[in-house]
């Protein structure tokens, strides 16, 4: 009895297994069917994620070339007002000049209205222009006159201070520094050379000088009298190199130091410095004191002493103070500053004054 229920058990347990295997089965084969929808689905969304992401980069790219095509149209159109604003404002310009055009169009018809005859308006004018052309030329004329007196007067002006520093220079009796000259003949008997330059090759009176044979100094001169092409320089006792002699051909530049403080060496008056005042030469009885006529304050050079000429001449009065090197008489005494280039004596009281000492 017992294994008739047991059997029984068993074979409701059997079938309600393979009941449940049935229904286990038919849920695979769904889970089965379902999993290989989800792949197909999957499958599916892959390719449409791709063909997405295609489709976006063209997308993207279109954005971007849409972008960049509103961007140069933004410039195109900001341009474009510019050119706008531009325009409108040279036409506003040139609506003010055909303003303007038009008001002088009518002023200018009427001024013809006014002056009726054109062609004498015409004829005025060219005369017009002819006559600034003369004038012109006059004007033209007139400033190459001006320039050339102008170069004349500042030549005249270099050649007055060239004169002055000559003068100033010979006043000290100083020459150059590269002043060179020959020995013509020399007088041992009378120690007193003739040179071969005078004044208007730079010698002046009392210049000191020295005579060289080649780079050796053999003596010293001094400068007594001088002629145009010529001069006349005494030895300086004591300069003389022993065994030496001086002889014509020999060179002479000047001193190494140029110097009027030092004493004559023939006459022993002592020459006075630049700037004192020299004493009254009184050297020639009743002369008055002749005031120096040196405008740049030169002092005047000390009474010569009388000397022998070598050639036979007597000798010549002591030349008084500013004497002539030329050998011309001396000047009567002129009024202190007066000019040493000739020009006329102030006016008297009353009449113009003028500084310009060659106004006429």
């Amino acid at each position: 009895m017992v294994w008739k229920i047991l059997s029984a058990l068993s074979a409701a347990c059997l079938a309600g297994a393979a009941c449940f295997a049935w229904l286990n089965q038919q849920d695979l084969e769904k889970e089965r069917n379902r999993l290989s929808f989800a792949n197909t689905n999957l499958a599916l969304a892959q390719t449409r994620k791709v063909e997405g992401d295609e489709a976006l980069k063209v997308k993207q790219e279109l954005l971007a070339s849409s972008q960049k095509e509103r961007d140069t149209s933004r410039e195109e159109v900001l341009k474009l007002t510019a050119e706008a604003q531009e325009k409108e404002a040279a036409m506003a310009v040139i609506k003010g000049n055909l303003d303007q055009v038009t008001a002088q169009v009518t002023s200018v018809e009427k001024q013809i209205a006014d002056a009726g005859d054109i062609e004498k308006l015409v004829a005025q004018i060219e005369k017009l222009k002819k006559e600034q052309q003369d004038a012109e030329g006059a004007v033209a004329n007139q400033n190459q006159r001006v320039a050339s007196a102008k170069e004349q007067y500042d030549y005249v002006v270099s050649q007055i201070n060239t004169l002055r520093d000559t003068e100033a220079q010979g006043r000290r009796g100083i020459v150059s520094p590269d002043f060179t000259a020959r020995v013509s003949q020399y007088f041992p008997e009378w120690d007193f050379a003739i040179l071969s330059k005078g004044n208007s090759q730079g010698v002046f009176a009392n210049a000191d000088l020295e005579v060289k044979r080649g780079r050796q100094v053999i003596a010293k001169l001094k400068v007594r009298n001088v002629e145009q092409h010529g001069a006349i320089a005494d030895l300086i006792p004591g300069t003389l190199v022993e065994g030496n002699a001086i002889r014509a051909g020999d060179m002479v530049v000047a001193a190494a130091k140029q110097s009027s403080e030092e004493a004559k060496p023939t006459g022993g008056a002592p020459v006075p410095t630049e700037g004192a005042t020299p004493a009254m030469d009184t050297t020639v009885p009743g002369s008055p004191a002749p005031a120096t006529s040196d405008p740049f304050g030169a002092p005047a050079a000390p009474a010569a002493p009388a000397m022998s000429d070598p050639f036979g001449a007597p000798a010549a009065p002591a030349a008084p103070a500013n004497s002539d090197p030329f050998g011309a008489p001396a000047a009567p005494a002129a009024p202190a500053n007066s000019d040493p280039f000739g020009a006329a004596p102030p006016p008297a009281a009353g009449a113009s004054m003028t500084s310009d000492p060659f106004a006429n």
